[in-house]
């Protein structure tokens, strides 16, 4: 039962609105102190825990069966974080495309030369090579990632056009294959990725991990002849926001992540769990209105008339009998 003296107008859209967003349901419902508190309280809850996770916290994984080198992973905390609405339903999205990518590469091996990936970006790194040396590289790189010619493991066939670091521009024709272990490119989707530079460098490296950057390590050939060996370069190209938001995070981006932040990362996960549920608490108050208040206006009342009466009737009792009239 709804207060009337709430005007709640339609509780089922104001429900939808108050999930999709804080607040929202609230603004709809012209109540727009509790829409402002709302807003502010849940999300600034929500976004503090994902600031303390370095925007990790949340991210949905399901997974039905483990996956090689995997455990098997069910984030059940993500049901108490889609409870805050549009800013956490991206995660279940992601979760999709996540599966989608590895599936769609096991199809793909059934297909040789079926294209995966066409590459069109910028690369920072450095490269190893029989004539120019040691050195670092920027520049740009082109090229296509498809199924080997077998349907089996991954190739990648491009160009890099690039400037040592003396200045020298040089054009690079990049030939690899994974099942050789001369290519090595992070996935497309990924929330969390291995970068670490450590094949042309032979003092050991720090690991580093980045959701914002791709790992490139592949084979530089002659540009007449497609078998020979001239180098390697090792880099990263970017990662497109979209492809690394609330994406699932693998059991070793998980040990690097709680390792770097330890009982922060922890903290984050709690703040975002609050923040879904008090979400719910604003969805059930667009939905019926406050939660205190019913009808006691008519039991005040009635209470105020009967005490009024019992205050009459007492004054009269009190009051002295009068003489009657002579007539």
């Amino acid at each position: 039962m709804t207060d009337p003296r709430v005007p709640l107008r339609n509780p089922i859209v104001a429900a939808a609105l108050a999930f999709l967003m804080p607040g929202a349901g609230h603004l709809y419902q012209r109540r727009f102190f509790k829409a402002v508190i709302y807003f502010v309280c849940v999300l600034g809850v929500f976004f503090w825990g994902c600031s303390l996770g370095e925007a990790k916290a949340v991210h949905l994984r399901w997974d039905g069966k483990s996956r090689p080198g995997e455990t098997r992973q069910k984030t059940l905390g993500y049901l108490a974080q889609v409870g805050v609405g549009a800013p956490a339903l991206p995660a279940a999205l992601q979760y999709l495309r996540y599966e989608s990518q590895t599936a769609g590469s096991d199809r793909s091996e059934r297909e040789p030369n079926a294209l995966l990936e066409s590459i069109d970006t910028e690369f920072t790194g450095r490269l190893m090579h029989t004539t120019l040396g040691h050195s670092m590289v920027t520049g740009h790189l082109v090229g296509e990632r498809r199924v080997g010619e077998y349907g089996l493991s991954q190739q990648f066939d491009g160009t890099l056009t690039g400037t040592l670091e003396n200045g020298k521009t040089v054009e690079l024709k990049i030939l690899g294959t994974q099942s050789s272990g001369e290519l090595d490119l992070g996935p497309r989707i990924c929330g969390l990725d291995n970068v670490t530079l450590s094949q042309l460098d032979e003092k050991p490296v720090a690991q580093e991990f980045s959701a914002d950057r791709r790992r490139f390590y592949c084979r530089v050939v002659e540009a007449t002849d497609p078998f020979s060996d001239a180098g390697m370069i090792e880099g990263t190209i970017p990662r497109s926001w979209v492809n690394h938001f609330e994406v699932p995070l693998t059991d070793e981006a998980m040990q690097y992540l709680n390792g770097k932040l330890g009982k922060q990362y922890e903290l984050a996960l709690v703040y975002t769990w609050i923040a879904g549920l008090l979400n719910l608490l604003a969805v059930w108050d667009a939905a019926q209105g406050p939660a205190y208040g019913y009808g006691d206006e008519e039991d005040g009342e009635a209470s105020d008339s009967a005490e009024a009466r019992s205050s009459s009737a007492s004054a009269a009792s009190d009051q002295p009998a009068t003489a009657p009239a002579n007539v």
